[in-house]
């Protein structure tokens, strides 16, 4: 229980391999502690994570769940510091291919945290977070640093 609530978000195989116990042991103490009402589960894509019961609202699971996969958290990052951005600019900074990016925006549109639109006179078409939600993730950042490499914004 204390590994889940000092690492809100982690996954069952991440809770096996950091604390040096078999998937089995982990698999029964998450059932019984989820049974208990102890803790919550979160499913993000293929994983389920975990946090400590009420410590967290869905926008802010959903968030550090996302900081916790490397490309989607930078994303998070990058719009957090500097928004709206431009499609273009955004892969740049993140050094990946406008496909990938493409791959990650729907997913984050999808799940209702990024918009996309012509914004503020733009010219073309950008990205920015749903309102509220830089402040989770700023807050995230802050609270898991070592979650997210945060990227540099030219």
């Amino acid at each position: 229980m204390a590994f889940i609530l000092t690492n809100p978000g982690v996954y069952m195989r991440e809770v096996s391999e950091d604390l040096g116990l078999s998937m089995g042991v982990v698999q029964y103490h998450i059932w019984v502690l989820a049974r208990d009402g102890e803790i919550e589960e979160c499913r993000t894509g293929r994983y389920r994570r975990f946090f400590g019961a009420a410590k967290y609202e869905e926008d802010e699971r959903k968030v550090i769940s996302l900081m916790r996969q490397g490309t989607a958290g930078r994303i998070l990052a990058a719009l957090s510091e500097a928004q709206p951005m431009q499609h273009s600019k955004l892969a740049d900074i993140l050094g990946i291919s406008s496909q990938a990016l493409t791959w990650h925006m729907k997913r984050l549109l999808t799940m209702g945290l990024v918009e996309a639109g012509v914004f503020q006179g733009q010219a073309t078409r950008a990205y920015r977070l749903v309102d509220g939600i830089a402040q989770v993730v700023r807050a995230s950042a802050f609270s898991l640093p070592s979650l997210v490499d945060m990227p540099v914004i030219r």
